[in-house]
């Protein structure tokens, strides 16, 4: 039976062996070519990449096989690379389109395809809802005659690295010469993601001393998923409170987030992230630009921005629209509460590495560990508490939910008076104290993510509390919540 295939907001993603099969991996790499040939951009390569989940190597060569078929060359990296090195592949060769084989963030029974488009950019929705209708029309498919390393061996797919202009693409960002006096110490989790040898280079050229965990390919990541959030991170953190490293650095299975640990151990939040870079972009390094974020991401980022009188965006979840307003508006950083971010003058989406070498770039020019300039930011813009909550729910239930909160607008009653409503992302509600609140479904699971921020942490339950307690929402909260 032919299944609908629909991309959200990260690519298409499904489990392996029930929506993720060859048949289905096909059909979108069909769909693939026949967009290349409606737009006549069939004449150029597709460079196509794959991470170290479960069969990502043979479903690259699967969606290799079929463009093949179409009559497209294709430039084939291998082994594995990091989304990013693949993004900069398509900007900096001007090619049409890379295709990614990766769930990124997502547990391991998870696979993915994202599609990057010309200038080395997320898909935008135009594309995605093209490949989503072209997916409809094509009925089931087996592999084409040619199989890929009869193709390899006819010069119809070339196997292509971008790993050395990456490499100095990236340290091309950073002050070498004032990282390496400082001979920091690193403890890197690579979260048995791909991005370890790129990091691990990078960091030697910056003369740090790196030891390595979670390194090995494990195509369960450990029995967790591989999203470098505090609970995916506790081997590392336990090290880390050792005291023997000055930072500590994670990235995602696909090396497009990073997770950060300070010199005593302390996680930092993905917001905090976003807030130590652009003030250290701002302050120390004095670039300048405004910031853009998602609407489930710190306010403290417009506070920063305002300071310096620069402006501040919000845009719906996608890191497609962080990178089409920081190219509308010339920004230097958009980020995510997920921990992705981009910073202007390099790679057209999120770029882990270049975030985790750019946070060692900090600690050395400005002679203070994460811990102080942390301090020193909430000294000057204040704290906002950041929570978020997410729900599962039955197809049944979305459907109620979508009516009651999009179409019909209904309004909870929340302790504090609201300044405005926003639409743009699911619902945002914005609160006259400082405080805002959003409910919002997955674009790439069934799940309902609640997000919050309050001025007081106590607040956060009193949102929870008129959530759980609304006989109109009936969300499944339980009595915890939190």
């Amino acid at each position: 039976m032919k299944q609908v295939i629909k991309f959200g907001t990260g690519g298409w993603r499904a489990i392996i062996g029930d929506g993720f099969t060859f048949s289905n991996v096909r059909r979108v790499a069909q769909a693939a070519a026949l967009y290349l040939q409606e737009n006549k951009q069939d004449h150029k390569p597709v460079v196509i990449g794959h991470d170290l989940r479960f069969l990502s190597g043979r479903f690259s060569r699967a969606i290799a096989e079929i463009l093949v078929h179409n009559g497209i060359p294709v430039w084939f990296i291998e082994p594995v690379v990091p989304t990013p090195m693949l993004m900069y592949a398509v900007e900096q060769e001007k090619l049409a389109m890379g295709l990614m084989v990766t769930a990124s963030h997502n547990p391991s029974e998870y696979n993915g395809i994202k599609v990057i488009v010309e200038g080395g950019k997320d898909a935008p929705v135009e594309v995605t809802n093209r490949l989503e209708e072209l997916c409809q029309l094509i009925p089931p498919l087996e592999a084409p005659p040619l199989t890929f390393f009869d193709a390899l061996d006819q010069g119809k797919i070339v196997l292509y690295s971008n790993k050395n202009a990456y490499i100095d693409s990236l340290l091309a960002q950073i002050d070498v010469p004032a990282v390496q006096q400082l001979n920091l110490n690193v403890l890197f989790n690579p979260m048995f993601g791909v991005a370890k040898d790129i990091m691990a280079m990078c960091l030697a050229s910056l003369r740090c001393s790196v030891d390595l965990i979670n390194a090995e390919r494990d195509t369960m990541f450990g029995q967790r998923a591989p999203s470098p959030s505090r609970e995916a991170l506790q081997d590392m953190e336990y090290l880390m409170k050792q005291g023997h490293y000055h930072i500590g650095i994670a990235t995602d299975g696909d090396s497009d987030r990073i997770g950060l640990y300070d010199e005593k151990g302390n996680y930092i939040t993905a917001n905090e992230i976003l807030k130590l870079l652009y003030y250290y972009l701002k302050q120390y390094r004095k670039e300048r630009g405004g910031v853009v974020r998602n609407i489930t991401t710190t306010h403290v980022l417009d506070r920063i921005a305002h300071s310096f009188g620069e402006p501040a965006y919000e845009v719906p979840v996608g890191f497609k629209y962080i990178t089409q307003k920081m190219d509308e508006e010339d920004l230097l950083l958009g980020g995510e509460s997920s921990g992705g971010l981009k910073i202007r003058g390099h790679v057209n989406g999120k770029d882990g590495i270049l975030a985790a070498l750019l946070a060692v770039e900090m600690l050395a020019k400005t002679k203070k560990t994460l811990s102080q300039l942390l301090k020193e930011i909430d000294e000057k813009y204040g704290t906002l508490h950041f929570g978020e909550l997410n729900l599962g729910y039955r197809q049944e239930e979305r459907s109620r939910l979508e009516k009651t909160l999009l179409a019909d607008r209904y309004i909870p009653a929340f302790p504090w008076k609201i300044h405005r409503v926003s639409y743009l992302d699911g619902v945002k509600f914005y609160f006259t104290n400082d405080c805002w609140f959003s409910i919002r479904f997955s674009g790439t699971e069934p799940i309902l993510r609640l997000a919050w921020e309050t001025t007081k942490p106590a607040q956060a339950q009193q949102l929870l509390q008129v959530i759980r307690e609304d006989s109109t929402l009936q969300l499944p909260l339980g009595k915890g919540g939190s």
